[in-house]
C-alpha cells in the first residue's frame, strides 16, 4: 500500500510540475522539440541557473550536446555530480561529455572509476547499467551486469537485461549461452523464459544458422549433463518450433522412457504432426505407441487415429499409392467388421466408401456399403442425407450423371435450409459445370452465394464468377439442350477445358487434369482464367510434392493478380506451403500477415491470424 501511495504521489508531482511550467519553459521545450537549439539554449540557460532540477537539466544537457557546447556541458554535469554524487547517471553524463569533446582517455577513466566505485548492491548495478545504456555504451552496460552478477554471487542475475542487449547486438552465441545458463541447474521455472529467448532467434532465421547453433549447443549440454531434463525439454521445444519433426520424434522416445509416461508425449506429438501434415512421421509415432500394447492408455486412441492418418496421407498424395490404398482397404474392412455399420462408425463408413470408389476401383462395393448405411440411418434425416451425398459422389465418379443429380436434388429438397442441403445443391451445380451446363450451374450457384455457410457461399461465388467471366451466355441459350453435351462445339472452349480439368481432379486423375489446364493456356494464353489455372496446378503440384513449382505459380497469382478473386486463396495457400512443406517460418508469417493486410475480409482471415500468432509464439507470452 505504501509503494502504491508513493507511486501516486510521484505521478501527481510530475504532472503538477508540468502544469506549473512557466511560459518560458514551455517555449524552450518547444524550440528543442522543433530543433531550434540555439533559441532553446538562450531560454534554458537562465532557467537552469535559477532552477537546477533534473527536469530542466535533461533538456538543457541535450540541447548543449546538439550544439557541441562542451564547456558549458562539463560545467552543468559537474554541478549535478557535486549535488548528487551517488546518482550514477550524472557521473556518466560527465564522462560522456569528455568522450564527445575528444578526450577519450579521460572519458574511459571516468567510466572505469564509476564501475570500480559502485556500491555492491543490485540497485546500484542496475542504475549504472541504465546510465551506460542511455549513452549507447553497451559494452560497459554488459560489463556492469557481469560484474554485478559475479560480486553478488548470483549467476542468473540480470539475465533478461543481458539477453536483450545480446539480441540487439546480434550476439546470438551469447544469447544461447545465457539461455542455457538459466536452466543449467535443471530449474523448470525458467523453461518458458528460455523458450522466449530462443524464439527471438528462430523467428528471423531464413538460413537456419541460429537453429543449427541452438541445436548443437543444446546437444552438447545434454551430453555434459544427461540428467538435466530442462535441456531435453528445451531441445524438444526447439525441434517442434522449427517443425523438425523427425528429430522431435527421436527425442520424444527418449523423453517417454525417462518419464515413463505411458506414451503420452509421443501421442501428443503425433497429433501435432498431423495438424502440421507430417503424416508419415505421425504414423511411425502412433505405431510406436501401439507397440507398447494394450497396457498403454493411448493404445485404442492410437489405433483409431492411425487409420485416419493413413487415410489423410493417401488422399493428399498424387499419384495414388495403390499398395497403400489396398492395405488401408483391409484395415477399414476389419474395423467395420469388428464394430458394425451404425451411427457410431459413420466417419469410418464414409471414408471406407470413398476409399473403395476413388482409390481401389471398387465403386460397386462402395455403393452397397452406402446403401446399407442409408437404410440403417432412417431415423436420422441429416445422417442419411450425408450418406446420400457420398453415394451421389460415387455415382458421379462412375459417370452416372442422372442418378447422381437425382440424389443431390433429393437431399437439397429434404433439407433446403440446412448446410447439408446447401452442400448437395453446390455439388449438383458443380455437376452441371462438369458437363458443360454453364448457365444452369450459374443460376444455382448465384442462389448459394447467400448460403449461411461462408465456405459454401465463397466457393459458389468463385465458380459463378468464373462462368460469368468466360461464358457467352446468349449464344448458349440459343442452342438446343442436347448440344450442351457436344464436345465438338467451339463455343466456350477454355471454360470447357477448365471444367473437364476440375472433373479430372474430382476423379483423382491429376495427370489428365494438368493436360486440360495446359490446354486452357494454349487456347487463351492471355485469357481471364490464367490465375484460375495456376491455382489448380499449384494444388495438384503440392499433392505431387513439387513444392517449388507450386510456389512459382502461387507467387504469380499473389504478385500479378492481387486484386482478383483468387488473390486471398493463393496468399493463404502460399503461406501454408511455406509453413507445412517448405518449413520456411519467416516467409509463412509474411504471407499470413500479407493476407491480413491486403484481404482483411477474406474467409481465411481468422485462420491466418491464428496461424500467424502461433508461429510468432503468442502462446508463450
Amino acid at each position: 500500500m505504501k509503494k502504491i501511495l508513493l507511486l501516486i504521489f510521484a505521478i501527481f508531482s510530475f504532472f503538477l510540475s508540468f502544469a506549473q511550467q512557466n511560459p518560458q519553459e514551455k517555449l524552450a521545450i518547444q524550440y528543442y522539440q522543433e530543433g531550434e537549439f540555439e533559441k532553446a539554449r538562450e531560454i534554458f540557460k537562465p532557467i537552469y541557473d535559477k532552477k537546477k532540477n533534473s527536469y530542466i537539466y535533461v533538456y538543457y544537457y541535450h540541447t548543449l550536446l546538439q550544439l557541441g557546447d562542451y564547456k558549458e556541458l562539463e560545467k552543468i554535469a559537474k554541478d549535478q555530480v557535486k549535488k548528487y554524487p551517488t546518482v550514477q547517471r550524472y557521473v556518466i553524463d560527465l564522462a560522456y561529455v569528455y568522450e564527445m569533446s575528444g578526450n577519450s582517455t579521460k572519458a574511459i577513466k571516468e567510466y572505469d572509476e564509476a564501475l570500480d566505485k559502485l556500491p555492491n548492491n543490485e540497485n546500484s548495478y542496475r542504475e549504472l547499467y541504465n546510465a551506460f545504456l542511455s549513452k549507447a555504451k553497451r559494452d560497459y552496460a554488459i560489463l556492469t551486469l557481469k560484474r554485478g552478477r559475479k560480486k553478488l554471487n548470483n549467476p542468473k542475475l540480470f539475465s533478461n537485461e543481458l539477453t536483450k542487449i545480446y539480441t540487439q547486438l546480434k550476439l546470438y552465441t551469447e544469447v544461447i549461452e545465457e539461455t542455457l545458463n538459466l536452466i543449467s541447474d535443471d530449474d523448470a521455472q525458467y523453461l518458458a523464459t528460455a523458450e522466449q529467448n530462443l524464439q527471438s532467434l528462430l523467428m528471423d532465421d531464413e538460413d537456419k544458422q541460429n537453429y543449427y547453433s541452438i541445436k548443437r549447443k543444446l546437444q552438447e549440454a545434454i551430453q555434459k549433463s544427461p540428467s538435466n531434463n530442462c535441456y531435453l525439454s528445451l531441445l524438444y521445444w526447439v525441434y517442434q518450433y522449427n517443425k523438425d519433426y523427425a528429430d522431435a520424434f527421436v527425442l520424444s522416445k527418449a523423453i517417454d522412457k525417462r518419464r515413463a509416461d505411458d506414451g503420452m508425449v509421443i501421442y501428443d506429438l503425433a497429433r501435432i504432426m498431423i495438424a502440421n501434415r507430417e503424416y508419415t512421421i505421425a504414423i511411425d509415432a502412433l505405431n510406436y505407441v501401439i507397440d507398447k500394447g494394450e497396457k498403454s492408455s493411448y493404445f485404442v486412441s492410437s489405433k483409431f487415429l492411425l487409420l485416419d492418418v493413413k487415410y489423410q496421407l493417401l488422399i493428399s498424395t498424387s499419384p495414388i499409392d495403390e499398395v497403400a490404398a489396398e492395405s488401408l482397404e483391409k484395415e477399414f474392412k476389419n474395423l467395420l467388421n469388428e464394430n458394425g455399420v451404425h451411427s457410431g462408425t459413420a466417419d469410418w463408413i464414409r471414408k471406407y466408401a470413398h476409399l473403395l470408389a476413388f482409390y481401389v476401383n471398387k465403386a460397386n462395393e462402395a455403393e452397397t456399403l452406402l446403401k446399407e448405411a442409408i437404410k440403417n440411418s432412417e431415423r436420422d434425416v441429416r445422417e442419411q442425407a450425408i450418406y446420400k451425398i457420398d453415394l451421389a459422389d460415387v455415382m458421379l465418379y462412375e459417370g452416372n450423371i442422372w442418378d447422381a443429380t437425382l440424389l443431390y436434388s433429393q437431399v437439397n429438397k429434404d433439407l433446403p435450409n440446412d448446410t447439408i442441403g446447401h452442400i448437395a445443391k453446390f455439388k449438383n451445380a458443380k455437376l452441371s459445370f462438369y458437363i458443360g451446363e454453364f448457365a444452369w450451374a450459374k443460376s444455382q450457384l448465384d442462389v448459394l452465394r447467400a448460403a449461411t455457410s461462408k465456405l459454401i457461399a465463397n466457393d459458389a461465388m468463385y465458380l459463378s464468377f468464373i462462368i460469368a467471366d468466360n461464358e457467352d451466355v446468349e449464344e448458349e441459350e440459343e442452342e438446343d439442350e442436347e448440344e450442351l453435351f457436344d464436345d465438338t462445339s467451339e463455343k466456350n472452349i477454355s471454360l470447357k477445358y477448365f471444367s473437364k480439368a476440375d472433373f479430372m481432379i474430382f476423379q483423382n486423375n491429376d495427370k489428365k487434369a494438368l493436360e486440360y489446364l495446359d490446354s486452357v493456356l494454349v487456347v487463351e494464353p492471355y485469357g481471364k482464367m490464367n490465375d484460375d489455372v495456376y491455382f489448380q496446378k499449384a494444388k495438384i503440384l503440392i499433392r505431387q510434392k513439387d513444392y517449388f513449382t507450386a510456389e512459382t505459380f502461387l507467387k504469380k497469382i499473389v504478385e500479378s493478380y492481387n486484386t482478383d478473386i483468387l488473390a486471398d486463396d493463393a496468399t493463404f495457400l502460399l503461406a501454408e506451403l511455406y509453413e507445412y512443406y517448405l518449413k520456411n517460418i519467416p516467409q509463412a508469417m509474411e504471407m499470413y500477415k500479407k493476407l491480413l493486410k491486403d484481404h482483411s475480409n477474406s474467409i481465411y482471415a481468422v485462420e491466418a491470424r491464428k496461424q500467424f500468432r502461433a508461429l510468432r509464439g503468442d502462446e508463450l507470452q
